[in-house]
């Protein structure tokens, strides 16, 4: 590991320290210390952390070999050629009218204007009192916004 410096510039260790804990019973679920050893109730090892990764090696089943791809053939597409009809011949400005034909179409667009100028819609509200005796209620939106309310002693 590496030496590491702390805020007030005082360097540790890691490693000297990770060293001199390794028999320290760590801090989880899993009875066990520092350097992975299982432990007793009584805090002795019960089972070495390198008994436990050999064990995971010898029990790994090596991984099986799956097929890359589905092993039916592709079978291709085929095109039927288009026939195109013979037209009778247009002039230009009839030409002009088939090209501008698609540009005339616009694309459905939803309204921004109309989805996002409705009012937001109050979830919650809930009154509460400050330090110095006043009240308000705090108002929580759908949006994400807080609104705070005085409220007049009566």
């Amino acid at each position: 590991m590496r030496n590491t410096k702390t805020a007030r510039g005082a360097i540790i260790d890691m490693s000297a320290l990770a060293a001199q804990h390794e028999t320290t019973r760590a801090v989880s679920n899993v009875a066990m210390n520092a350097r992975g050893d299982r432990l007793n109730q009584d805090g002795s090892v019960k089972v070495k952390a390198e008994d436990i990764a050999v064990a995971h090696q010898n029990m790994q089943h090596p991984p099986e070999q799956q097929p890359i791809s589905d092993p039916k053939p592709i079978e291709p597409k085929i095109e039927k050629p288009k026939t195109k009809a013979k037209k009778k011949q247009q002039t230009v400005s009839e030409q002009l009218q088939d090209d501008l034909e698609p540009i005339k179409q616009e694309p459905l667009m939803p309204n921004l204007e109309e989805q996002f100028s409705q009012e937001p819609e109050a979830i919650s509200k809930i009154t509460r009192t400050r330090d110095d005796g006043t009240k308000f209620v705090e108002i929580e939106y759908d949006d994400g916004s807080i609104e705070t309310v005085e409220l007049s002693e009566e």
